[in-house]
């Protein structure tokens, strides 16, 4: 999971770092995000997340449950419909582009840091043991927010490079 995580972020980073402002601010239709605002909007995202998912260890502690042997998490099932096609995003989560990019990786970063520092109280918990509701998931276990995380991540990866690969794209 962490891997994963680790995998995407750095895809996002090399991404995002390869290109000019001309081509990071692109705007392929009205009301498609720039790779710029695809960036902040995962830094808008991943700050909020990572309150809950603390909020969520914390309660898991708090619940004494403990888990003896490893588990497989996956929200596959509840992601597979919307991995390509448009989720809603919340008005809190949409961004402003206003935020720099190289702001909004170090945002990224900072939070996978947190996650990396996290990882002794994570381990060994009951991952069922706290739940918190996703706007557009439903019901998510707190091993289940730390794969979206990852999840989240990728997706939106594809969505920078499906921009990049599009023929409108500005070429430098």
């Amino acid at each position: 999971m962490y891997a994963e995580k680790l995998l995407a972020l750095d895809g996002i980073e090399r991404t995002v770092r390869s290109l000019s402002a001309l081509q990071l601010n692109y705007r392929h239709s009205p009301g498609e995000w720039t790779i710029a605002e695809i960036a902040e909007h995962l830094s808008i995202v991943e700050a909020a997340q990572m309150k809950g998912v603390e909020a969520l260890i914390d309660r898991a502690e708090s619940s004494g449950g403990r888990r003896s042997v490893p588990v497989e998490v996956s929200i596959e099932d509840r992601f597979r419909d919307s991995v390509n096609g448009k989720i809603k995003t919340r008005l809190q989560s949409e961004p402003t582009g206003t935020v720099p990019p190289e702001d909004s990786l170090r945002a990224m970063r900072k939070v996978n840091d947190r996650l990396i520092s996290l990882r002794s109280r994570f381990e060994g918990l009951d991952l069922a043991a706290a739940r918190f509701q996703h706007p557009a998931l439903g019901d998510l276990t707190l091993g289940q927010w730390f794969v979206f995380f990852a999840v989240h991540e990728q997706r939106h990866h594809r969505q920078m490079t499906a921009l990049i690969s599009s023929p409108e794209f500005p070429r430098e």
